[in-house]
């Protein structure tokens, strides 16, 4: 780790549409203001919501959601990628991706990597834009979450989904404005909709060695 070391965050939790039915009752919902906020005309993208892991790449640090979670065995591909790339990320930069080696409630095929961008995170402690997000992950050699609308149609970006997709090979999605999003203000620019009844696995999964996993490209 470097003498300096990078300053640590948590991915923070994303508010639910309200007609999200997989809320539960520790669940927040977005706000009015917020919706109205998204709804307001600005540039919003909307990307499928996938079932894995979530995990933070520094140049220095990696960590699942937990600040100190270490690596566990499901990670364990998500970290290779972050020791390939970790000297390309900016200083004062992180990237919030999605680790999909281990298969939990939905099983997928054809993977392109076990490491998947959510966002991208700038020495100010900005979600960057989603095109400069683009822009990172084809430097990284690395996908991001597949997007499903980009333009400024609320009732689009949020009905998208279900013309494409069904809740039994698909989470739900999230809706973002696609500018920056300062990480305090994270909350109140950003949704999801997420499938009743999600989490389908029993959760001794992760204390066992021959959990399923996914399968890639």
């Amino acid at each position: 780790m470097n003498e300096v070391q990078s300053k640590l965050y948590g991915y923070p939790r994303t508010p639910h549409l309200s007609n999200s039915p997989g809320a539960t009752s520790d669940d927040k919902h977005a706000s009015k203001e917020t919706l109205d906020y998204l709804a307001s005309g600005i540039e919003i993208v909307t990307t499928t919501k996938m079932d894995g892991g979530n995990v933070s790449l520094y140049p220095d640090y990696f960590h699942a959601r937990s600040l100190d979670s270490g690596t566990h065995a499901w990670d364990t591909f998500a970290k290779a990628i972050w020791s390939r790339i970790r000297f390309d990320i900016p200083e004062g930069w992180r990237i919030s991706g999605e680790s999909l080696y281990a298969r939990r409630s939905i099983a997928y095929e054809n993977l392109e990597a076990p490491l998947y961008i959510i966002g991208i995170w700038d020495d100010q402690n900005r979600l960057i834009p989603w095109d400069d997000t683009e822009e990172f992950a084809e430097l990284f050699a690395l996908p991001t979450v597949p997007l499903l609308y980009k333009g400024t149609d609320f009732k689009e970006a949020t009905t998208i989904w279900a013309k494409t997709h069904d809740t039994a090979t698909s989470e739900g999605f999230v809706v973002r404005d696609a500018n920056y999003i300062p990480y305090d203000e994270f909350g109140t620019r950003i949704a999801k909709w997420v499938r009743s009844g999600h989490i389908t696995t029993n959760a001794d999964w992760r204390h066992r060695d021959d959990f399923a996993v996914n399968t890639f490209k």
